[in-house]
């Protein structure tokens, strides 16, 4: 039996939400204040991982309470984080990563943030952590950890009760909630099953940050 009071966590590829007929029949199920967030983005991509994680974070929502993934009420934020209107219970976050896209919902009413990083090569990630958090890293894995906690920790705001990290298929992941998550790997297409993934998640220390998030 699973643990109703677990945070859990999908993660899918954006791939479907690139295709005219998904992005028809699903576009219906945003609000307004989604559909305009939507039009207020211009590159193809990132239309993708919008739509994809407003549309991946209502199934996951609707697999928790039980409903239709189409009566999940969702809006988006100024700033551009993401609100769940109903039903209520969860505290939702969504996070991109070229094409990738995570949900989190986690039960209860404390902050929660997640963030996913594709670990690119080519990046000055040490630097930018150093100069960002005041951390000195030892590989870039450890440095993509910590700026993945550190945009989790943005999102979830100063009410988040603890930050869980650990790696997967080349990318950092985060999240801010209750517990380390249950973590699931779901098709946006609907073709397959989603897919239970067994990942070593890491306890870690808040950072000392400012909370001015980017609201992803």
């Amino acid at each position: 039996m699973r643990n109703t009071a677990q945070p859990w966590l999908w993660l899918a590829d954006i791939g479907p939400a690139t295709r005219p007929d998904w992005v028809e029949r699903h576009g219906r199920w945003l609000s307004e204040s989604e559909q305009a967030r939507l039009q207020r983005i211009g590159r193809a991509e990132r239309k993708a991982q919008l739509l994809a994680g407003h549309i991946l974070l209502r199934r996951l929502v609707a697999a928790r309470a039980g409903v239709a993934a189409e009566e999940v009420k969702l809006c988006s934020q100024p700033d551009g984080r993401v609100e769940l209107i109903s039903p209520c219970g969860w505290q939702p976050s969504l996070a991109h990563s070229k094409q990738w896209v995570a949900a989190l919902a986690d039960p209860g009413t404390a902050g929660a943030g997640v963030d996913i990083e594709l670990m690119q090569g080519e990046r000055q990630i040490q630097a930018i952590v150093q100069l960002s958090c005041a951390v000195e890293t030892e590989s870039r894995e450890h440095a993509y950890l910590v700026w993945a906690q550190r945009e989790a920790e943005l999102k979830a705001g100063p009410g988040a009760v603890g930050t869980w990290v650990t790696t997967w298929t080349g990318h950092a992941l985060a999240v801010c909630a209750r517990g380390s998550p249950l973590v699931m790997q779901v098709d946006l297409a609907g073709g397959a099953p989603a897919r239970a993934l067994e990942l070593v998640w890491s306890g870690r220390p808040p950072l000392a940050l400012p909370r001015d998030g980017d609201g992803r």
